[in-house]
């Protein structure tokens, strides 16, 4: 703060990649979060840890931006890339899709960049297999390497571990 008693401006590397603040969410007539804070910097690892209910998910949406706040605000990094990986991800067995085509849906990417990712999270050898086929661990290897193909300087896990085997 300057002596006039206005604020200085601080360069953006320096500020928080999501800041949420006094968020107040309702749904359904229900209050799910009451006045939270939270700021998300660059490098750090950050985990939400509650009972089922507590308001983890919704809180996740906030910071993705897919639902906003009842009441306070989320203020998120102009520019910023946010990867994310659902908690579980339905893959419809009449629609036959393969891995890669799945990789390429939202952006296209070249196929040495998604075998590249691929063997990044351990399943290269995946690449022309069909969505359908997958194990629940070999899914959210597959979903962890779609988050990171558009390099994002946010990366949101629900639920990493769910379905992963072991050496995941």
């Amino acid at each position: 703060m300057r002596r006039d008693g206005s604020e200085e401006a601080v360069p953006e590397e320096n500020q928080p990649l999501v800041r949420i603040e006094g968020a107040h969410v309702y749904l359904g007539g229900r209050h799910v979060l009451d006045h939270v804070d939270l700021a998300l910097g660059a490098g750090e690892i950050t985990s939400l840890i509650g009972p089922n209910g507590a308001g983890k998910s919704t809180l996740v949406r906030l910071v993705l931006g897919i639902l906003s706040p009842s009441r306070g605000r989320v203020i998120r990094r102009k520019g910023l890339v946010i990867g994310y990986v659902p908690q579980k991800l339905q893959v419809d067995q009449a629609l036959p899709m393969s891995v890669a085509r799945f990789l390429s849906l939202a952006h296209r990417t070249d196929a040495g960049r998604c075998r590249l990712i691929l063997g990044e999270a351990g399943v290269a050898h995946l690449y022309d297999r069909a969505m359908q086929e997958l194990s629940g661990g070999e899914l959210q290897r597959v979903l962890l390497a779609r988050a990171l193909l558009r390099r994002p300087g946010l990366l949101v896990l629900d639920e990493p571990g769910q379905g992963v085997d072991l050496a995941g």
